[in-house]
């Protein structure tokens, strides 16, 4: 129980320090979005949660997608820096040595090309940079950091695509955003198949407590409904990006672990998290912990 009740403290605290709500932006936010919301990451709040970067190169959008999507976009947009002048953008929880060459640099995606290629995210709330490491790393550090935007205000935004990861016969990717400026707000297409996490995650957000509870042990259902109730619609969001950005670790006959991490951008802690799936007598596969 102890465990449950510390993972809905742990949304409520990622809710309050990671994601606002576009209702929050200062008064003519909507004069020129791009502008004002550069090298920022946005989640649509009232879709699916879906991640977007600003790209402060062309003031376009680009779907973050899936984890793979998210690293393949990285590396699309991502500019060289050398070690030394990495050196001068603060890390999360340290002091700026050059304050002005940060804050020249917000909102960047950085590959460090004196060192394989490692990237980073310049995040432009604190100039500071992040590293980005692995697939599922860079997909949960960017949306952990995301700004919550509502469809309106997200349309106004035009769309880039990197021509780069567009499939044959100019289909798009898994990262591919709508063409055009005017289809801008649609929702991006879902994967094929959906992991019983992300099955989880979407009807998470679209508030359906008795199909979230069937997603889960029987033991578990009554917390699912508590936390249900209490978390707010952005900390309901978080929870569903959370499960859905979770990777298969360990697959067994019968039980599969997912994992991922949280991060903490105003304690500058993450957490690493793991859901459990168990086969039941019924063949059925439950998440058996939260």
């Amino acid at each position: 129980m102890k465990s449950k009740i510390f993972f809905i403290i742990i949304i409520m605290g990622l809710s309050a320090s990671a994601l606002f709500s576009a209702s929050a932006l200062p008064a003519g936010a909507q004069t020129n979005l791009a502008q004002k919301l550069s090298g920022r990451i946005l989640l649509q709040v009232e879709a699916n949660g879906e991640a977007w970067y600003v790209n402060p190169t062309d003031q376009k959008k680009y779907f973050l997608g899936r984890p793979l999507d998210a690293f393949n976009l990285m590396r699309g947009l991502g500019v060289g820096i050398t070690d030394s002048d990495l050196a001068k953008i603060p890390a999360a929880g340290q002091t700026s040595a050059d304050t002005s060459f940060a804050k020249l640099q917000a909102g960047k995606i950085f590959l460090q090309v004196q060192d394989a290629g490692q990237a980073w995210y310049v995040n432009p709330m604190d100039c500071k940079k992040y590293s980005l490491g692995r697939p599922a790393d860079a997909w949960q550090i960017m949306r952990s950091l995301a700004l919550g935007i509502t469809n309106q205000n997200l349309a106004q935004i035009p769309t880039g695509l990197l021509k780069s990861l567009a499939g044959p016969s100019g289909a798009g990717s898994a990262n591919s955003s709508p063409a055009s400026d005017a289809s801008s707000s649609q929702t991006p297409p879902a994967p094929a198949q959906s992991s019983l996490l992300e099955q989880a995650a979407a009807s998470i957000r679209s508030n359906d407590t008795v199909k979230v509870q069937s997603f889960f042990i029987e033991s578990m259902r009554k917390s699912i409904e508590y936390s249900m109730k209490h978390l707010s619609a952005e900390s309901r969001l978080l929870l569903a990006n959370i499960l859905s950005g979770a990777e298969l670790t360990t697959s067994g006959a019968a039980e599969k672990i997912y994992s991922t991490k949280a991060y903490f951008s105003l304690k500058d802690t993450e957490v690493s998290l793991h859901f459990h799936v168990v086969k039941q007598p019924d063949g059925k596969w439950l998440i058996a912990n939260l």
